[in-house]
């Protein structure tokens, strides 16, 4: 069974920003990650939390990920929350740019690919020209899904 993203946008070099709800784990997780490399996926960003990533058997999505030429990245925010406006987040918004003006495509999930997920996402969105009104709305319309989750999220990134 295909891993369902949700792409949002594609760039000028083919790279595509996409979300989607945590890949199933355990026994299934090598293959939801030849699924996603089959959907030409060469970056994933995790933003589960540690607790989450076990809870939920993804414990070797990074060896898993790297076995199949997936580049790995992890960036935790707690369920229903927001990212700290600090040089991490930056640093990881920054790293995903580099990657998506390499030509990488790169999907971004949280535990349902709803609050976390379309809050980085919308962060890449406002840099490729989105405007911050637009956003949620955008990606609401692909995702098929009022998103995020929380008001808070809302104006976080608005």
């Amino acid at each position: 069974m295909a891993v369902k993203i949700y792409w949002l946008h594609k760039f000028d070099n083919s790279a595509q920003v996409g979300i989607m709800a945590r890949p199933r784990g355990n026994e299934w997780l090598e293959e939801e990650i030849l699924s996603l490399k089959k959907q030409h996926v060469h970056v994933v960003l995790s933003l589960l939390e540690k607790d989450e990533i076990h809870e939920l058997g993804l414990r070797r999505q990074p060896e898993l990920c790297l076995k199949h030429n997936i580049r790995y990245l992890s960036f935790p925010i707690p369920d229903r929350d927001v990212p700290s406006r600090d040089k991490r987040f930056f640093d990881i918004i920054a790293e995903a740019e580099r990657e998506i003006a390499e030509g990488r495509s790169i999907v971004i999930h949280c535990r349902m690919g709803i609050g976390r997920s379309s809050i980085v996402a919308g962060s890449l969105l406002l840099k490729a020209g989105f405007g911050p009104g637009d956003i949620f709305a955008h990606i609401s319309k692909m995702r098929g899904l009022r998103v995020p989750d929380t008001e808070e999220q809302v104006k976080w990134l608005i």
